[in-house]
């Protein structure tokens, strides 16, 4: 018999634990001899007796049956239908697995983390969670305010409200009186409404410049809706912020981005005020702009390698939650009661301070976020993560480098899990075109642990240059949850990219506000699907409809003002010079003045035969405001009834511009205006 040959691994190397492992015989050659059989058993024991001393020891293990099998798969010529969005994990009624390990731990010195980053030990096993324990606990119904919004005038304005246009007023008058003191300019909350909603119009309607929007060709509704020379002076004196109040460049609490630190606060606030979906990601946005400003950064993977930075928390359908400017290298803030993680995780800190802790919301992010204390911290306060990681990121990294990895087929994965802080964090790589590394806190390479488990390993498409022909690859459960869930930001992109606002400026601020315009809209426009999606609405409108549907409110908003005396038209906080409502009028004159400003109004005379005409938006029918009568000539003015459809008349609505019967026995005028 063989002499038996013992063996303490923890004195060994990684060069001399390989050469045991080649030294082991295979299946065939234990079946064969008898006297083996022994020495193999000492082995496995010594072995065994090594993994127990796991925090003392580092060894590796051979993947080659991972390797072969993998090439073999490679092999195959199959093109695999696209895979859909990985759906919300849902709570099954089995009996779930432990819980994910977070140690208790809630974040205090974790700043230790990057100087002990030694403590961490990667061992080559997989993290599969039970479904239950990452099915999200929350809850993203909408309220009851928001879910009485109907129209697109409404949904916007539900972020644009009436404090935030108020400010602009205000802050729009206080700059003109700076300029001049003895300045005649004026302007109240409508006509603030009708300056946006002519930047609506020009973000879809591209004329050469801004004087052919009142030309020869001019778009009517906004040349209804005010003169070039009053557009030009709102756009002259608009303003955020009393410029007097700001502290000099060099002295302490220095702002870079004063002008509109404000109104983005304020606007934050109202993005933040819906619920959050379970899914949730942080990427880079740009404003884009090539004026010359401090401000502006050059990034050249984005379509828009010009512009202002922003960084962005979206949900997986785009919305956007919160944003924020970045103001350069100094910009570095860290919120009271928070660890200091470095420049670019505490961007997601910031980011996620309004997530709820504890309801199993996942956040995704990229490689210039992701860190290994900021992945601790997150699942230390309740909060899962994943994002892609650079090779230098990663303390005591095991994983292949770049030349192992040239050598290894595509589709190769390996997955290491490791404990910090009593966190349980998984590091994966991933061989597409390129190795891919990953790093999270809920899923691995393996699928969720469920009672029906999906057959078979994940698969992906792949172009094959050789073969010229697609090709299907194993694909780890980890690039399908970050490919399904990290798009947010892209496809917000992807929305304001098609129809923005282009005015032209050399003022950094008004860009500025010209870009949070668009994301308001945006996210109007996305928070109006997903409404109307849960009510199961069939008919949704287009993102080019809904927005001249928006710009044909903004520009007829009129404010409706209580029953009574005329009042100021802005809150009781409003300045000195704030409009004032002219109440020595008449009301024949009033209501003459009312009619002329309406740009869908018509004269008797402008009337011609043939002319079809059609139903106002919904904001303009229902609000109550400057709807009059008008009785035009029995010969050349009489029309069929817009609403009952039967009877002629020569009655019209100066605003609507529509034929209604208005007689004693029939008054289709009040029914047409009324909201069923």
């Amino acid at each position: 018999m063989a002499n038996r040959v013992r063996y303490k691994l923890s004195d060994l190397t990684d060069e001399q634990l390989l050469k045991i492992f080649d030294s082991v015989p295979s299946d065939v050659e234990v079946s064969s001899s008898s006297d083996d059989e022994e020495e193999d058993i000492d082995i496995m024991d010594a072995l065994n007796s090594a993994l127990e001393d796991a925090e003392t020891i580092s060894f590796i293990e051979s993947n080659v049956e991972n390797v072969q099998n993998n090439a073999q798969k490679a092999e195959t010529s199959q093109r695999t239908e696209k895979r859909p969005r990985s759906p919300l994990p849902i709570s099954e009624d089995s009996a779930c697995a432990s819980p994910p390990n977070s140690g208790g731990f809630n974040g205090a010195g974790i700043e230790s983390i990057t100087k002990d980053s030694s403590k961490i030990m990667w061992r080559e096993k997989c993290m599969q969670l039970h479904v239950n324990n990452v099915a999200f606990r929350g809850d993203f119904s909408l309220p009851a305010d928001i879910k009485e919004l109907e129209t697109p005038l409404e949904f916007f304005c539900y972020f644009f409200n009436a404090e935030i246009i108020n400010m602009i007023v205000d802050e729009t008058m206080r700059a003109a009186l700076n300029d001049d003191i003895n300045n005649k300019f004026k302007i109240n909350t409508d006509e603030m409404h009708h300056y946006i909603g002519i930047l609506m119009y020009m973000s879809f309607y591209r004329y050469p410049n801004l004087k052919s929007y009142w030309g020869q060709n001019a778009l009517r509704p906004i040349q209804a809706c005010m003169s070039r020379s009053r557009f030009e002076s709102i756009k002259k004196y608009l303003s955020l912020r009393d410029e007097s109040e700001r502290i000099k460049k060099g002295e302490p609490g220095y702002d870079p981005l004063f002008r509109t630190r404000k109104f983005a606060d304020c606007l934050n606030k109202r993005f933040d005020s819906v619920p959050k979906y379970a899914r949730l990601c942080v990427d880079e946005q740009m404003c884009s702009t090539k004026m010359k400003h401090h401000l502006r950064q050059y990034m050249p993977n984005k379509p828009h390698k010009w512009g202002i930075k922003l960084f962005v928390l979206c949900d997986s359908f785009g919305y956007a939650y919160r944003f924020e400017i970045y103001s350069g290298a100094g910009d570095n803030v860290v919120l009271p009661g928070h660890p200091d993680l470095g420049a670019s995780a505490n961007i997601v800190v910031r980011l996620t301070q309004t997530v709820e802790r504890f309801k199993n919301h996942i956040i995704y992010f990229d490689n210039f976020y992701t860190s290994l204390p900021l992945m601790v911290y997150l699942r230390a306060i309740g909060i899962y993560s994943l994002g892609t990681v650079r090779g230098n990121r990663i303390p005591n990294c095991k994983l292949p480098n770049d030349i192992a990895i040239n050598k290894l087929p595509r589709g190769f994965s390996t997955e290491y899990v490791g404990s910090s802080y009593g966190v349980d964090i998984t590091n994966v790589l991933w061989k597409d075109s390129k190795p891919v590394r990953f790093l999270s806190t809920y899923v691995g390479v393996k699928p969720f642990d469920k009672t029906n488990p999906r057959e078979g390993t994940a698969k992906a498409s792949r172009f094959d240059r050789k073969t010229k022909r697609h090709i299907s690859i194993d694909c780890p459960q980890i690039v399908h949850e970050y490919n399904a869930h990290m798009g947010g930001v892209d496809l917000m992109d992807g929305l304001m990219g098609r129809y923005h606002i282009r005015a032209k400026t050399r003022d950094a601020a008004t860009r500025i506000f010209y870009h949070l315009i668009d994301m308001a809209a945006t996210n109007a426009y996305i928070l109006y699907r997903r409404m109307q999606t849960e009510n199961e609405c069939k008919q949704l409108l287009a993102l080019p409809d809904f927005r001249e549907t928006l710009a044909a409110g903004l520009v007829t908003y009129k404010h409706k003002n209580l029953p009574g005396r005329p009042i100021n038209t802005n809150n009781t906080s409003s300045p000195r010079w704030a409009y004032q409502s002219p109440s020595s009028q008449s009301g024949r004159t009033m209501q003459a003045d009312r009619a002329k400003q309406s740009p869908l109004s018509h004269r008797p005379h402008e009337l011609k035969h043939g002319h079809k005409s059609k139903h106002p938006i919904s904001d303009l029918r229902f609000d109550q405001l400057n709807h009059f009568p008008h009785w035009l000539d029995r010969n050349s003015g009489k029309r069929y009834c817009k609403h009952c459809k039967t009877s002629q008349t020569q009655c019209i609505c100066t605003k609507c511009n529509l034929h209604l019967c208005c007689t004693a026995n029939k008054n289709c005028f009040v029914e047409y205006h009324k909201k069923k």
